[in-house]
């Protein structure tokens, strides 16, 4: 087991040091990647954390982050989510998993993208409506953008300390139609603008040995090119490894009623240089918790906070979590909530 570690840890290290020409220019990549949406938190934890989840997530949300944290699960556990983005735009996700004592947890997740509704024009060159000709341009009507992904999950403990997990998503987008001048007929044709990608999760989390420390490592978004017409794009691949402590088992490890745990994430994402996520959570008889996060290397999200409750009540339990993310002063500011239910 410790040399599988070790190899893990190499190949990070190995991952995390190709960087491109383009930065090595000092050249940011930025915009390089198709259907962000996939890259988007679920779950009031992990954004009041600052999304520095590789090494914390250990229910039904692990399938927006790091699949192995899956594994955990026992029973039934169902949880939604809703995020209240930038520009109006709705951000749905939520899932379903079932823990097997024996066979592992199999998950289904879905995500879904609510934009609203746009209004389609286009410039008006003709010079026989001089109401038209006025305006300047034509109105289409009203037309919708659909983006969503469903997933299915699988995690599972090889041992006391080490979890992996695994997932397979179906992402589609729907761009609404376009009109493109097509040089060989020599004329206008309607172009459905939509997308569909199979896309792979991967994900390993390790217990150490020491107190509660963990090391979390995922893949996200492994998957081969999109296209729309002649443009190809990739799809947000990202590689997160994190570190993960409740630092109250050693410094009280006698003390049962608190807890303060600590997460470190370090990405290296295909759209954007390096970034750090740090988070912190502190517990009150695992029931009620408060959560801060900070990002860094981001243009314009920073830090984060959240609250959270936790209530079993026998072989039943609820959770509900809140998390709040500064935007800067251009976007404003995010909120999450989501709720849970599970039955061990």
């Amino acid at each position: 087991m410790k040399k599988t570690v070790l190899y893990m840890l190499v190949a990070a290290s190995i991952i995390l040091g190709l960087t491109p020409a383009s930065q090595a220019e000092g050249i940011k990549k930025i915009a390089q990647t198709g259907m962000p949406f996939l890259k988007l938190d679920v779950g009031g934890r992990s954004a009041g954390m600052g999304s520095a989840n590789s090494a914390i997530t250990n229910d039904v949300t692990s399938m927006f982050s790091n699949i192995a944290g899956l594994s955990f699960v026992q029973g039934l556990e169902v949880a939604m989510n809703q995020t209240n983005w930038i520009a109006d735009i709705k951000h749905y996700g939520g899932g379903v998993a079932y823990g097997f004592e024996n066979w592992g947890t199999f998950g289904v997740s879905l995500i879904y993208m609510d934009y609203g509704t746009f209004r389609q024009t286009r410039p008006y060159e003709g010079t026989t409506d001089p109401e038209l000709m006025n305006k300047g341009y034509e109105d289409l009507g009203d037309f919708e953008v659909n983006e969503y992904a469903i997933g299915f999950s699988y995690g599972r403990r090889i041992s006391n300390q080490f979890s992996i997990g695994a997932q397979i998503k179906y992402a589609k987008q729907d761009l609404f139609e376009s009109l493109m001048w097509h040089e060989f007929y020599q004329k206008e044709l309607t172009v459905e603008n939509v997308e569909t990608v199979t896309a792979f999760d991967f994900g390993t989390l390790y217990f150490t040995g020491f107190k509660d420390l963990r090391i979390g490592m995922s893949i996200r978004n492994f998957s081969r090119q999109g296209r729309y017409v002649r443009q190809r794009f990739e799809l947000p691949l990202t590689f997160r490894i994190g570190l993960a402590m409740n630092v109250m088992t050693l410094l009280a490890p006698e003390d049962s009623q608190h807890s303060l745990s600590l997460a470190l994430d370090a990405l290296h994402p295909r759209d954007y240089s390096e970034r750090i996520h740090l988070g912190a959570e502190y517990g009150l008889m695992d029931i009620l918790f408060i959560r801060g996060g900070y990002k860094f290397n981001y243009d314009e999200e920073s830090f984060s906070f959240g609250l959270g409750v936790d209530k079993a009540f026998g072989k039943y339990g609820i959770k509900f979590d809140y998390a709040f993310s500064d935007f800067g002063e251009f976007f404003g500011n995010v909120h999450r909530v989501s709720w849970g239910i599970y039955m061990k």
